[in-house]
């Protein structure tokens, strides 16, 4: 049930980056960067909710891969102020790696082939 539910937040979160840049080239008259700055937000909430849910399901390669781009979302936000002319480019390459990873993760899962190791007990 968790891994439907973390499947529907990634689908959620594509749509919601889909939604933001249709609503800025429509003609919302809000700049790309701030238009970013809302995708960074949206997919921190989502992200740190899709952790939270299969964080115990998922190997930990997968938990500590998310919390790097949960992190790097974050210093998305930082460099914003810094370097302007870096944070469209990047956010642009982030977002696509989390994609692409998510998606990768959903039919791994799917085969059978990315699960939690057992730990071994212990006396």
């Amino acid at each position: 049930m968790k891994e439907n539910v973390n499947t529907t937040l990634h689908s959620l979160s594509l749509v919601a980056v889909i939604g933001l840049l249709a609503w800025y080239y429509i003609g919302s008259g809000n700049t790309a960067s701030t238009i970013f700055t809302w995708m960074i937000v949206i997919l921190i909430i989502i992200e740190i909710s899709s952790l939270a849910l299969v964080s115990g399901i998922y190997p930990e390669s997968h938990t500590s891969f998310k919390i790097g781009i949960i992190a790097t979302l974050f210093i998305l936000l930082g460099i914003k102020g810094m370097l302007p002319s870096f944070f469209v480019p990047l956010t642009v390459t982030l977002i696509a790696v989390n994609f692409l990873y998510n998606f990768y993760t959903t039919n791994k899962r799917k085969k059978g082939g990315f699960k939690r190791r057992k730990k071994p007990l212990r006396y």
